[in-house]
């Protein structure tokens, strides 16, 4: 962290941006001058840093849109930070409290919408992309926008195309964690990227083993479950070959072309067994069938949205494999018997780890199910058939009441399905949680509750509080 004085006032600034202080003076000067309230709080230098880049990024897709994905439109999106502001472009109703800045853009407040992650979320009855610049993983503001463009893709999927098939998130919780599966998936990967950088001449052979591949998971796993990684395919591979679009057109640093390699490429290939980064392994797979349809079919990607099939169907349907005997794979068994194995061990170590935190330890027990009203997929456990750990976004509601947690841990208690939830328990600290008059009421920086109840039971380390 550096401190940096202007006038009377202090400025804290991260060490990334410290660094390019150094670098570009005048620019980051001229960004902390430019401060200004905003629906009575003042910006801070990241926010002004990436509201200044959306211009550039809003022409920027409008220069690429129609090559990296012809016929797609650009719907309304917003960039923000939580417990900051929000800011709103492309959007046909801003919000009425929403305050009008130059190029189209509009600010309020994130608290208004309660955004969260990086996701798309209706505003005024417009599905709106966001992403949130607050988060540490960003290495460039190219790096941010990308992630916007990847979102944008979903709104034109979802309020245009229409037709694709969102992956189920309760199929990924109940994934089978079959090490006979894990080694074939990863032999599998290892041949699409073979497909697509590797020597033309191979071709052929790597594709005809990657669709066997396939055919011979279906029969461990389950066609449902080949299907789930179909839809996930379907769905987020085009959004994810837009985010590398994106980033190949304009990141020209060597940071951001060493990210590109490991982001979309290395991390396909890198080992994953049981359930563990299955879902993010499924975006980059499907990503490279788009690379490899770009390379032999031009004009494919409304072909693909026409054509109603799954995308890996469409793939095989353009590039027409047949099934041939696979080599032999006794290295790939031997590493996932055991890596799988050490993989489905971690539930229940995670389960305890979740049990021994400090703090008072709080248990609602519904009555009948709440509104299942948000969570991520994968960032979610289950540790068995009927019990959920979720560690960054849990949201449940039933009219005015609700629980929020964002960025922390919590387990919800499950009957049939991840949408009937039975019971949430979570951790707050002894003296901050209220409860007067029937209302169970708390407000944390990552937990917030507020839910009528009719009993509430003392135990040894917290309480167990029956709701409606």
């Amino acid at each position: 962290m550096v401190i940096y004085t202007l006038g009377a006032r202090f400025i804290y600034l991260p060490d990334k941006l410290a660094k390019l202080m150094y670098k570009m003076p005048a620019l980051i000067l001229l960004l902390i001058m430019n401060w200004r309230p905003a629906g009575g709080q003042s910006l801070e230098p990241i926010d002004s840093i990436y509201l200044n880049a959306l211009p550039r990024f809003s022409k920027n897709i409008a220069a690429i849109t129609s090559h990296v994905w012809p016929g797609m439109t650009i719907g309304p999106y917003a960039i923000f930070r939580i417990g900051g502001p929000v800011f709103l472009k492309n959007h046909p109703m801003p919000p009425a409290s929403a305050k009008p800045l130059k190029d189209g853009v509009y600010e309020f407040s994130q608290s208004e919408y309660a955004l969260l992650g990086t996701s798309q979320t209706e505003i005024n009855h417009y599905l709106t992309a966001h992403n949130n610049y607050g988060q540490p993983q960003y290495i460039s503001v190219n790096q941010f926008y990308s992630e916007v463009f990847h979102e944008l893709h979903h709104v034109y999927q979802r309020t245009v195309v229409k037709t694709v098939q969102f992956d189920n998130p309760a199929e990924l919780l109940t994934y089978p964690e079959d090490y006979r599966n894990d080694a074939m998936r990863q032999y599998e990967d290892e041949l699409l990227l073979s497909m697509l950088q590797g020597p033309s001449l191979q071709f052929q052979e790597n594709l005809n083993r990657f669709f066997s591949c396939r055919l011979l998971r279906q029969t461990i796993i389950g066609k449902e479950y080949l299907d789930y990684e179909k839809s996930v395919e379907s769905c987020e591979g085009p959004a994810t070959y837009c985010e590398y679009r994106y980033m190949k057109s304009f990141a020209n640093t060597p940071q951001e072309q060493q990210y590109i390699q490991k982001r979309f490429f290395e991390m396909l290939i890198e080992p994953a067994y049981g359930r563990d980064g299955l879902r993010n392994k499924r975006l980059l797979s499907g990503m490279v069938q788009c690379l490899l349809l770009d390379q032999k079919f031009k004009n494919w990607q409304p072909e693909y949205y026409r054509s109603g099939l799954t995308l890996n169907d469409f793939f095989f349907s353009k590039f027409k494999p047949w099934h041939v005997e696979l080599p032999d794979r006794a290295v790939y068994l031997a590493k996932a018997k055991y890596f799988t194995a050490i993989e489905k061990n971690k539930h229940s170590i995670n389960l305890e780890s979740f049990n021994s935190q400090g703090g008072l330890k709080i248990t609602l027990l519904f009555k009948s199910p709440p509104e299942f009203r948000g969570f991520d997929p994968m960032h979610a456990e289950a540790v068995n058939d009927s019990l959920i750990l979720h560690t960054t976004l849990l949201k449940l509601g039933k009219g005015a009441d609700y629980f929020t947690a964002a960025n922390e841990r919590t387990a919800t208690l499950v009957k049939g399905s991840i949408w009937k939830v039975r019971s949430v328990t979570f951790f707050v600290p002894h003296d901050k949680i209220s409860l007067e008059n029937n209302l169970l009421k708390y407000e944390g920086p990552n937990i917030q509750v507020n839910w009528h109840f009719t009993v509430e039971t003392q135990t040894e380390n917290g309480y167990l509080v029956m709701v409606e």
